[in-house]
C-alpha cells in the first residue's frame, strides 16, 4: 500500500485520474479515496489546464456542428455591396473563433434594412434595436480575410471580382449613396433647369482603391463614375452629374430598389424635384417653369424636325405624341414650341 501511495503522491496531481488507476490497476473511485484520504490534491495549475481544455474542446465541437451557410448568388451580391457600404464584419458571440456581420443603421432606414432582412433571413439573419445582424460563422470569417488588412477594410481585386451583379451595386448605393439635384435659372425662358447628380459616399477607400472600385463599375455596367475630391475620409469619392448617365444608373438598380418605396429620394429624379419644388418657387417665384436638364435640350433641331413640330401642333397634336415621334424627351419639345412661338414661326 506504501508503494501506491507513494506512486499516487507522485503523478495524481499532474496527471488524470483514469491514466493513474489504469497504472495502479485499480478503479478511479479507489485512487480518488486513496489520495482524499492522504490529503492528495490535483495541482492548481493541473486544473487550469484541464479547465482551459475544456473550453477548447467545447468551442470546437461548437464550430464543427456549426449548420452550414450557402447563400444564392444575389443574397451574396447584396452582402458584398452593403460591406462595401454601411456593413462590417467583426467577432461574433464571445465564446466563438468565427466572425459576424452587422450594421447599424438610423431610424429612417429600417423600411430599407427590413427589406434587406426579408432577402437574408433564412441566413440567420435578425434586426435587433438598429442593428442588422448575423450569426457567427466561417462564411463570414473568410470574407473578412477577404476584405480587411488588420481592422480596415482593403479594395481587393480579388473582392471586386466577386462583385459581379447590379445588386452588388444597388446595396452600395443604397448604403452610401445620395441624389442630389442643382438648379439653373434661365431668366430669358423663367426656366429653372435641375440637374441631378449621384454621388457614393466611398470615404472610407483610399483614392487609389476609388479609382479602382469606379473602373470595376464603369466596365461592369457601363457607367461613367469619376473619383473626386473630398475634405472628409480618405479625401474621395465617386460622382455621376451627367443627366443621360444619372438615368442610366438609376435604370440599372431599379429592378431591386423599386421594391423599397421609402428610398425614392434617392432613386427617382422626379420625386425629388417634387420634394424641393416649394423651395425653388420661394426662390424665384411661382411664374417660373421647373425643367429637369437635359443633354436632348441642347441638341440642335434640323429642318425637317423643325417643319414637322409645326405641322403636328397646327394639326393638333400634343407635345407628348410629338415627343414619341421624334424621339426626343416631352420637356425639350416644350422648351422648342415656346421657342417656335416666341420667334413668330407657330401661332
Amino acid at each position: 500500500m506504501d508503494e501506491i501511495i507513494v506512486y499516487i503522491k507522485k503523478h495524481f496531481p499532474f496527471e488524470s485520474t483514469e491514466k493513474v488507476a489504469k497504472y495502479l490497476n485499480l478503479s478511479e473511485f479507489k485512487v480518488r479515496t486513496i489520495a482524499k484520504k492522504n490529503h492528495i490534491n490535483k495541482n492548481e495549475d493541473y486544473l487550469n489546464e484541464l479547465k482551459n481544455q475544456l473550453v477548447k474542446n467545447r468551442r470546437k465541437w461548437y464550430e464543427e456542428n456549426i449548420p452550414s451557410l450557402s447563400p444564392t448568388f444575389i443574397q451574396e451580391q447584396l452582402l458584398y455591396g452593403s460591406l462595401l457600404g454601411d456593413g462590417y464584419i467583426s467577432l461574433g458571440a464571445k465564446r466563438s473563433i468565427n466572425f459576424a456581420y452587422q450594421e447599424h443603421f438610423g431610424e429612417s432606414q429600417r423600411d430599407y434594412r427590413e427589406w434587406k432582412l426579408s432577402q437574408l433571413e433564412n441566413l440567420g439573419f435578425t434586426i435587433n434595436g438598429n442593428y442588422l445582424r448575423s450569426g457567427s460563422h466561417p462564411y463570414f470569417t473568410s470574407l473578412r480575410n477577404v476584405l480587411y488588412n488588420g481592422s480596415s477594410k482593403v479594395l481587393t481585386d480579388n473582392f471586386l471580382s466577386k462583385c459581379m451583379h447590379p445588386m452588388f451595386l444597388t446595396a452600395l448605393y443604397l448604403d452610401d449613396g445620395s441624389l442630389s439635384m442643382t438648379t439653373r435659372l434661365n431668366k430669358n425662358k423663367k426656366t429653372v433647369y435641375c440637374t441631378p447628380g449621384i454621388t457614393i459616399s466611398t470615404l472610407n477607400f483610399k483614392r487609389n482603391e476609388n479609382h479602382k472600385l469606379a473602373n470595376h463599375i464603369n466596365i461592369l455596367f457601363k457607367t461613367n463614375f469619376v473619383v473626386s475630391s473630398h475634405p472628409h475620409g480618405h479625401g474621395s469619392l465617386l460622382k455621376i452629374n451627367k443627366v443621360k448617365e444619372v438615368r442610366q444608373f438609376l435604370q440599372i438598380i431599379a429592378p431591386y430598389s423599386k421594391c423599397i418605396p421609402s428610398m425614392q429620394y434617392k432613386t427617382n429624379i422626379e420625386k425629388k424635384i417634387e420634394s424641393i419644388s416649394n423651395r425653388i418657387y420661394k426662390k424665384y417665384g411661382r411664374n417660373i417653369t421647373i425643367q429637369t436638364s437635359s443633354s436632348d435640350n441642347q441638341q440642335n433641331y434640323s429642318y425637317e424636325e423643325i417643319k414637322r413640330i409645326i405641322t403636328l401642333k397646327q394639326s393638333g397634336v400634343k407635345d407628348k405624341e410629338i415627343a414619341k415621334s421624334l424621339n426626343r424627351s416631352y420637356w425639350s419639345i416644350v422648351y422648342k414650341v415656346s421657342e417656335l412661338r416666341k420667334d413668330g414661326r407657330l401661332d
